[in-house]
């Protein structure tokens, strides 16, 4: 598909079926379905498995950008690695099996959601509306333990932010809606409990205020300078630093409640605050992978002396109260790894860790980039970009993410396809129709 910037604004629709559409929607709609074996498969990946069989079959299934080429290619090297290194650590059947299931359902998620979503931003918007009401009916009919503890934070929450943000990337949401709203919902994260999301939607309400003031000054997709670089990751830092503020506050008050005025009090005792008190399974993670950094130590790696490690390096940083991740962890032995990144370099070696830093570095990419202002889904694009910048670094990759992140990768990759390689002169390109895709 060429020419994509000059076919249609991100909004229109670049054509397709509605029986395809509601495919898409269901996809993500089917997550509250899941089956129980060995691990949870969801009603969402047996949809997505079904269709990338019959595609496969029909040899429908085709990549046309060199971005999800790479990415097929990583995924399949990481794939690779995780056998090797199963077969090397004589890792249990329930527990490889899970492992390999979940790298080959990342491809064939990808697969699908790519044939069926790239280049077309009416999909991308279905899907998203799909991944809404699906995360909703899970918390109603389906809820974790986690959704009973803390209701908003593992259960409302994203659903409500991508609704949200759906909303806010419609022709008719303009102006200073779209930024006033994110720090209005970043707001309202913090207060529930929600710091990480909370933290994200007001880096993306700094990001969307920095492009607007850029947009000022230019037309077209110029290069930010370096100075506006450095001036945009400012911005966000203190975002981030304010958010971190502002929840201090609030949680060591009490006002967001007993269980985040305890959880806080918990993980900032020590000398690096509730920063690492929060992430605190670096600390395991990063020995596993110092001791066994090219093949890893196998999928749902198991050794207790790395959640030993973890311990010691809290009580050594002045964290004062270590037995929650003792009781929990200790027994089960789990090797921490509470990151995209860590969590393949530590179960598959360093080949993981590349396909996860090459993710995180396609959505900075994404966020470099000034798009115009007809583009309208790019408060939903800096979401989705800056949530996988900071999922790739702090949260494990599992269970709903096998359908979030292929979907996320499709959106960025639509995206960046946007925008024309060369962008001098900017008026000869958009003359002549803008760039292809790939």
């Amino acid at each position: 598909m060429s020419t994509l910037a000059q076919s249609y604004p991100l909004e229109q629709s670049a054509g397709g079926s509605r029986s395809a559409d509601i495919l898409v929607f269901a996809i993500p709609f089917l997550q509250f379905v899941q089956l129980h074996v060995g691990g949870i498969l969801y009603g969402s990946e047996l949809l997505l498995l079904t269709v990338f069989l019959w595609c496969a079959g029909k040899g429908r299934l085709s990549l046309s950008t060199r971005n999800s080429e790479i990415f097929i290619v990583l995924c399949s090297l990481w794939f690779i690695s995780q056998c090797v290194t199963d077969v090397v650590r004589h890792t249990e059947f329930v527990d490889f099996s899970r492992g390999w299931s979940r790298i080959l359902m990342t491809i064939v998620s990808f697969s699908v959601l790519y044939m069926l979503l790239y280049g077309r931003p009416q999909r991308i918007v279905v899907y998203g509306w799909g991944l809404a009401a699906g995360g909703l009916i899970t918390f109603l009919v389906n809820p974790s333990e986690y959704d009973q503890v803390a209701p908003w934070k593992f259960g409302l929450s994203y659903p409500v932010a991508w609704a949200v943000f759906l909303l806010l990337s419609r022709q008719k949401c303009r102006g200073h809606w779209p930024i006033t709203i994110s720090v209005m919902l970043g707001l309202l994260n913090i207060y529930e409990g929600s710091r990480s999301l909370g933290g994200i939607c007001l880096a993306v309400a700094s990001y969307l205020w920095m492009i607007s003031m850029w947009r000022r000054k230019h037309t077209g997709t110029v290069p930010m300078s370096a100075k506006f670089l450095l001036i945009v990751f400012l911005s966000i830092a203190l975002a981030g630093l304010g958010t971190a503020a502002l929840y201090r506050y609030a949680a060591s008050s009490g006002l967001l409640g007993e269980f985040a005025q305890n959880a806080y009090e918990q993980q900032s005792t020590g000398d690096y605050g509730v920063l690492l008190g929060g992430r605190s399974a670096i600390l395991g993670s990063i020995p596993a992978i110092y001791d066994s950094p090219i093949l890893g130590h196998g999928s749902w790696a198991r050794d207790p002396i790395y959640v030993l490690a973890q311990i010691e390096a809290l009580y050594l940083a002045g964290y004062d109260d270590t037995s929650s991740v003792e009781n929990e962890e200790l027994e089960e032995g789990y090797v921490p790894a509470h990151s995209y990144i860590f969590g393949a370099w530590v179960e598959a070696g360093i080949l993981g860790a590349i396909c996860w830093v090459w993710v995180l570095l396609l959505a900075v990419r994404v966020l470099l980039r000034v798009f115009p202002s007809r583009m309208v889904l790019h408060p939903l694009v800096a979401f989705c970009a800056i949530s996988l910048t900071w999922d790739s670094v702090f949260s494990p990759y599992g269970a709903q993410a096998r359908i979030i992140v292929p979907y996320y990768l499709v959106m960025l990759m639509t995206y960046f396809g946007m925008v024309p390689r060369k962008v001098a002169p900017v008026a000869a390109e958009l003359a002549h129709g803008g760039s292809d895709i790939g």
